[in-house]
């Protein structure tokens, strides 16, 4: 059997719009947080989501993998215009129709908009003994952006897929997942995600080694003698943490950060490529090169002075290692 899967990176941009939803035929709508940071690239304990995910799916032997990005990150594969819902649609359904004709069985569809603890396998092996068209993913209170179709259904349909999977909702399946489930859809969420991750609570797992009990570190990771790090902690690779800084409350340093010295990081997570200045007590925030985002207040905050907080470096959506669009060619 043939088996390929379809992930869709939710959009994050400024504003409070989204892209439509294929296969319910609905907007969809996020909420801002961190802006200046890609979804591609966002490491939560040393790797991306979007990794992971793509990890999981070759541990479930799922080897084709199309991976289309919403919104801002579209516009970037779509020069000289800005993407639209229906332009998302578009590459969507040239994605869908790419795996029907090489004659795929099975399409895994998935949402980068929420992170779980699911086993595709599992979720495979109900899909085909129940002999579905469609099945969906629930979890306690509401659907999963998680779901199984069969192709031969598209593939004798004379619609548009999008239609055709529109008119399986009624006869789906409905898998019930009872595992760990954080919809990822404001700031504290993401914090969490970093604490259950560390604290054992889910299966994200830090990307490195167990240096003492509960700290972790990621490969080149430079650590000054005088520091005092308390674990459950993440430190990432290529970080340098300076002298008498002090590290606790599960907070996580992802890779390539610079935490200067005297600077106290307490209960926050602090991105990739970011630099922390002299002296500093950064407590109950996720900080980002300009930005730092306190959880209890719930508002982000613009810095502007490079001495306080700055990027290490820029980002780069479509840097190495990056794995986009890997099954369809896109042209303006």
């Amino acid at each position: 059997m043939q088996i390929a899967a379809i992930l869709t990176l939710a959009a994050r941009t400024g504003s409070e719009t989204g892209s439509a939803d294929p296969l319910r035929g609905e907007n969809r709508r996020r909420k801002r947080f961190l802006t200046n940071v890609p979804d591609a690239k966002l490491e939560v304990l040393g790797k991306s989501l979007l990794d992971r995910n793509i990890s999981r799916l070759r541990e479930a032997g799922i080897k084709s993998t199309s991976i289309i990005p919403e919104g801002s990150a579209l516009t970037q594969l779509l020069p000289n215009r800005s993407a639209t819902s229906n332009e998302f649609i578009s590459v969507w359904e040239k994605a869908i129709g790419e795996y029907v004709r090489q004659g795929v069985d099975t399409l895994l569809l998935l949402r980068t908009s929420t992170y779980t603890d699911l086993n595709y396998e599992e979720l495979l092996t109900f899909h085909s003994e129940r002999r579905a068209g469609l099945t969906q993913v629930y979890g306690a209170d509401s659907s999963v952006d998680v779901a199984v179709v069969d192709a031969n259904a598209l593939r004798e349909s004379d619609n548009a897929y999008r239609t055709t999977l529109s008119n399986l909702i009624p006869d789906q399946e409905h898998f019930y997942y009872h595992g760990y489930i954080n919809r990822l859809r404001k700031a504290t969420d993401f914090r969490r995600l970093t604490e259950d991750g560390l604290t054992g609570k889910c299966n994200l797992r830090p990307i490195g080694t167990e240096v003492g009990d509960g700290i972790w570190f990621g490969d080149g990771v430079e650590v000054d003698d005088s520091c005092v790090i308390t674990g459950p902690a993440y430190v990432g690779s290529g970080t340098r943490i300076a002298a008498c800084t002090s590290i606790s409350g599960a907070s996580a340093v992802e890779r390539n950060c610079e935490i200067d010295c005297g600077t106290t990081v307490d209960q926050s997570w602090i991105l990739q490529e970011t630099y922390v200045g002299l002296g500093l007590t950064v407590r109950g925030s996720i900080v980002s090169n300009q930005k730092m985002f306190n959880l209890e207040r719930k508002t982000e905050l613009p810095i502007n002075d490079p001495r306080l907080i700055r990027a290490t470096k820029s980002f780069s959506l479509y840097g190495a290692g990056s794995m986009l669009l890997s099954k369809l060619q896109l042209s303006p």
